[in-house]
């Protein structure tokens, strides 16, 4: 997937990017906070995660993939965008830095994923986020989504506790 506006790109990660991603994105708190994965340690962590994730764009029919949102000022890496494809719909997922966020960038890096997954003859979109991050759900229901209810106990957020959290059901039909 490629997109690019004035703001920001989407585009396959590279190993250079590690480290802004790490210092932008993957080993902040904050914006782990809804994620169901704790903060990177190091930027090492970063950078062994690209690779594993690289590996996946040589694939055929990959079940996942994640690419990187990256500044059009200085292609600096400041969030993700992770489409996973199972039989029936794809799910999209994505998060930025806090540095970025209320300007709209993931309404339309949002957008910019439904149009590609369209583009594959995705029918079905669906994610799940935590039922009381008020943001994400508020950029889902801009880009299409509707709440289909509240799955249960449904996902991990280490930064929030232990155990599981319950998740909006978020679908949308392309």
């Amino acid at each position: 997937m490629n997109y690019e506006n004035k703001t920001f790109r989407v585009r396959e990660l590279q190993e250079t990017d590690a480290n802004s991603l790490f210092n932008k994105y993957s080993g902040s708190n904050n914006s782990a906070k809804y994620i169901s994965t704790l903060p990177h340690a190091s930027a090492e962590t970063t950078l062994s995660k690209i690779k594993r994730w690289r590996k996946l764009y040589l694939e055929s029919n990959p079940k996942v993939c994640v690419y990187g949102v990256a500044s059009s000022k200085d292609d600096s890496v400041f969030g993700l965008l992770v489409l996973v494809f199972n039989e029936k719909y794809a799910e999209i997922h994505f998060g930025i830095s806090d540095e970025f966020s209320n300007r709209g960038i993931s309404t339309e890096l949002c957008l910019s994923g439904l149009q590609y997954l369209k583009s594959l003859g995705v029918n079905e979109v669906r994610t799940n986020p935590f039922v009381d991050h008020i943001a994400s759900l508020r950029v889902l229901e801009k880009s299409g989504f509707s709440n289909h209810g509240t799955l249960e106990q449904y996902a991990p957020f280490p930064t929030l506790g232990d155990g599981l959290f319950n998740c909006a059901d978020m679908r949308m039909s392309l």
